[in-house]
């Protein structure tokens, strides 16, 4: 009895150990990114959390933060569409639907910003395509976003709509790229 008791209490001990690394684990790259960036994160998601909606899926932790690396380089994609499960007007989007999408790399042991559509507002779904090949555990690099953006950009222009009902229909879609030191954009 004393041994079955002494097995279960390791068990136990374990599997806390085993549940905690992997909680930790898990939050690990949110407790990474800048004070400033998980109060935003936080502040989108208790918004989202706020809206009166059975089916909404706000995410936690890592959950909704798209990894992948720019050339060596860890990133992070944060799309608060991605992080409330959808879009909320007025609480994660705009009435539009558009919103703003931040990328952050790793220099050093800092996160920054890295310049991404800072003049556009992306409506609808970001597609990220990764290189193919072997999948590395730091991530997988990325070999383009393509994103629809809502208003002309100067780096992708989009085409002028003839009045603003018309306007999503009349988003134009880029691929966006990294070149080593920046993201470069192309229409599609």
């Amino acid at each position: 009895m004393k041994k079955t008791l002494l097995i279960a209490t390791a068990l136990t001990a374990s599997a806390y150990t085993f549940s905690s690394g992997a909680t930790q684990e898990a939050a690990s790259l949110l407790e990474s990114l800048p004070a400033e960036v998980q109060k935003d994160i936080e502040e989108t998601r208790a918004s989202c959390r706020s809206v009166d909606v059975d089916t909404l899926a706000v995410t936690s932790g890592d959950s909704g933060l798209i990894q992948f690396l720019l050339g060596d380089r860890k990133a992070v994609l944060v799309d608060d569409i991605v992080l409330c499960g959808g879009c909320y007007k007025g609480y994660n989007c705009s009435n539009r639907g558009t919103r703003h999408v931040r990328v952050y790399a790793l220099f050093g042991n800092a996160w920054r910003k890295v310049s991404f559509l800072e003049t556009a507002s992306i409506t609808g779904d970001v597609f990220v395509s990764y290189v193919p090949g072997k999948y590395r555990p730091e991530g997988q690099k990325l070999n383009a976003l393509v994103v629809d953006l809502f208003i002309g950009n100067k780096e992708c222009p989009t085409r002028r709509a003839p009045d603003m009902s018309s306007q999503s229909w009349e988003a134009r879609s880029c691929v966006v790229r990294w070149n080593g030191t920046k993201f470069t954009y192309k229409p599609l």
